[in-house]
Formats: structure tokens, sequence, C-alpha cells
């Protein structure tokens, strides 16, 4: 069985994080999906997310493509992945965007367990980021 091992913080979920579960899913059998923590997304982005983390676990686990989801506390997946070592869980496949920059975060250790990593498209012009923009756009012209 390949089992895909896809991360991200998921905030705002749109068509860019549909696409990249979905090529992820495509690879293998079962996709397990890391989800950043609150705490873990603040560390990454310079706010933290809009939804909350069982908020954004909630939805997510509404995705079709999505067969688990554990916690992933930073965005370098090893630590997780060491957790899911031994289980019959443990990915063969670890999967990253395209707009990651090498070396991928988690390629060593999936690497050393003889996985490998897939990078797969970024789906450009959208993001949570963007999203949110228009929100505040949208809502500072109604405001005048």
């Amino acid at each position: 069985m390949k089992i895909v091992y896809a991360a991200g913080v998921f905030d705002i979920l749109h068509y860019g994080h549909i696409n990249y579960l979905r090529l992820a899913r495509q690879l293998g059998d079962k996709l397990i999906v890391g989800l950043l923590t609150d705490k873990g997304t603040a560390e990454y982005k310079s706010d933290k997310p809009i939804m909350n983390y069982l908020e954004r676990w909630r939805v997510l686990m509404t995705v079709k493509y999505v067969d688990q989801i554990v916690v992933q506390e930073h965005t370098d997946p090893t630590s997780t992945l060491e957790r899911l070592e031994g289980s019959v869980n443990f990915p063969n496949i670890l999967v990253r965007a395209d707009d990651v920059k090498p070396p991928v975060p988690g390629q060593e250790y999936i690497e050393s367990k003889g996985g490998k990593v897939v990078i797969v498209n970024y789906s450009k012009g959208i993001s949570s980021r963007d999203i949110k923009n228009r929100i505040i756009d949208k809502w500072s012209f109604n405001e005048k």
C-alpha cells in the first residue's frame, strides 16, 4: 500500500488546497494530512489563521481525498513522521508543492526510511492570504 503524506495550514480552504490534496492522493492508496497547529502556523506566517485548528480539521475531514489528519507542530514534518514510524500508516511518499524551496523539509528523513519526495505544482493565483486581503478590501470599500 502506498501511503502519501502532505502537510499544510489549510486556512480558508480554496481550490489551490483542493488541487494540492487531489494531486497528493493520486500518488497513492491513502493520504495522511499533517495539519499545522495554530502555534506552528503563527511561527511560519506573520499571523494566526482565521480558522482555528479544530475548525480547519473539521473542514479538511470533509474533503474526499483526505483519509487521515495528524497534528503537525512545525513546518518541518520530521517530528510528525517520526511519530508515525513503525505504524501501518508510515508514508512512502512525502508531497510538497513547488513553492517550497529546496531542501524540502522532511526529505532527508523520509528518504532515510526508503521513501521519496514528490513535488507537485502549486496553484498560482490563489491563496488564503489573497482571499483575506480581498475580504478586507471589500469590507473597507463598503465602510466608505
